[in-house]
């Protein structure tokens, strides 16, 4: 009980840009689930191929990838309150045309355009959180605020499930069920636009920009960055997690289906409860920072999900390999908020969005890459294989990432402190 008052202080603590920023997440992160679950099957209602939704994929990353440094860029000379304004009321008015005007010529510009937009919100967040915290509150806020996302997905699914069934028995129209799918946008469309309204209260945090970080901002698409070395050392570890994770988490469904035997129902059960155990694993994150240090407790997360990475290659059972999949991917995910916050305070500050940039950039080509080729050794050589692959990377990843920063993390204490709370024992 004494830790969960703790957690509850911090949260209370929050300042109010963070606190207004969490309720525009929570808002936009039901949004975005319930649009995830509705909107491909309200393409396909209308008569789009699947081909035609695969080549929006297609768009949506591309746009992602290309806009993510000048994203980053007008985040770090613009502000983040105002880019996250800007790009969030384009991506909505986006999404709108789509729902609105499914046909081509108008969903393909509007996916690029949309997808160029989100990804501002991506490379802001960062920042903004690190931004809006003191240092000893941040594990928690970064914490909080990856579970508040995830569970708010959760319930947005739940949502893009249920608001059809809903419509189509409180209105004899919404009987149609494109008309119902299209009522459910409406309504994902509507907690957008009311995600905006945090943002609006938001006061702009004042950040002197110095001389050096005026000349750097210069060119748009040119990256001149005070220390390479320390971008490398971060971007590294993230393209290897990238190719593993490419390799098999795209296709984790189609593994299922077609290796494992597991009906619809069992999968969208594994993809459930994995949201929700992420969650969680975030809540805990903060408080193994706090005791151990944030690089040894990312770390030791990840070293530990990888006997359950290689469970979900060898045996070819679907419970075992939905148990290995919820527990390795908890541990996996609980070091994300960890590294994210240590990676934003070890940045120059007028450099953080253009960093986190340039680290999504190399995530999504990463995925984009491994993605095709984990699905062509699937369906050519072997299912499982894949999984090996990833294993060797993942390990090369966290050695790496620990060679890079472990002299970051303090000492840790020695257990001399009777009257201190067991979750701020190590505290540094």
């Amino acid at each position: 009980m004494r830790c969960v008052r703790e957690y509850v202080a911090y949260i209370k603590g929050f300042s109010h840009n963070a606190k207004l920023y969490l309720w525009s997440s929570l808002l936009g992160s039901i949004a975005s689930g319930l649009t995830y679950v509705v909107f491909n099957l309200y393409l396909l209602r209308i008569g789009h191929a699947e081909s035609f939704l695969g080549q929006l994929v297609f768009y949506s990353a591309i746009a992602g990838t290309l806009f993510a440094l000048p994203a980053g860029r007008a985040s770090d000379r613009f502000g983040r309150r105002r880019s996250l304004l800007v790009s969030e009321a384009v991506a909505i008015s986006a999404v709108l045309a789509q729902v609105v005007k499914p046909v081509p010529g108008i969903l393909v510009p509007a996916t690029v355009v949309a997808g160029a937009g989100w990804t501002v919100n991506v490379v802001s967040s960062s920042p903004l959180l690190v931004e809006t915290s003191r240092p000893e509150e941040r594990p928690h806020l970064f914490g909080f605020h990856s579970a508040l996302v995830m569970g708010a997905s959760v319930i947005g699914s739940s949502l893009g499930g249920l608001l059809p069934k809903l419509f189509s028995s409180l209105m004899p129209a919404a009987a149609d069920p494109v008309v119902a799918l299209r009522s459910t946008l409406l309504v994902g469309v509507a907690l957008w636009a009311v995600a905006l309204l945090p943002l609006i209260l938001m006061r702009e945090e004042r950040r002197s920009l110095s001389p050096v970080s005026t000349a750097r901002s210069a060119g748009w698409l040119r990256v001149s960055l005070s220390d390479p070395r320390l971008v490398a050392k971060l971007l590294i570890p993230t393209l290897l997690i990238a190719f593993g994770a490419g390799l098999i988490m795209p296709l984790q469904n189609v593994f299922m289906d077609r290796y494992l035997s597991a009906t619809p129902a069992q999968i969208g059960l594994v993809i459930g409860l994995g949201s929700l155990l992420t969650g969680i694993a975030s809540l805990v994150a903060p408080i193994l920072a706090l005791r151990w240090g944030k690089i040894r407790a990312a770390v030791g997360s990840q070293l530990l999900s990888l006997p359950f990475l290689a469970v979900m290659g060898l045996v070819p059972y679907f419970w075992v390999y939905a148990v290995a999949s919820l527990i390795r991917g908890a541990l996996m995910n609980l070091s994300n908020p960890l590294i994210a916050n240590f990676s934003m305070e070890i940045l120059d500050p007028h450099e953080r969005a253009t960093v986190n940039s340039l680290l999504n950039m190399g995530w999504s080509l990463g995925w984009a890459v491994s993605g095709w080729a984990g699905g062509w050794v699937m369906q050519n050589v072997s299912y499982t294989l894949p999984y090996a692959f990833t294993f060797v990377l993942y390990l090369s990843s966290i050695t790496l990432f620990y060679r890079f920063f472990r002299a970051y993390d303090p000492p840790l204490a020695r257990p001399v402190r009777p009257a201190s709370s067991p979750c701020s024992a190590g505290k540094g």
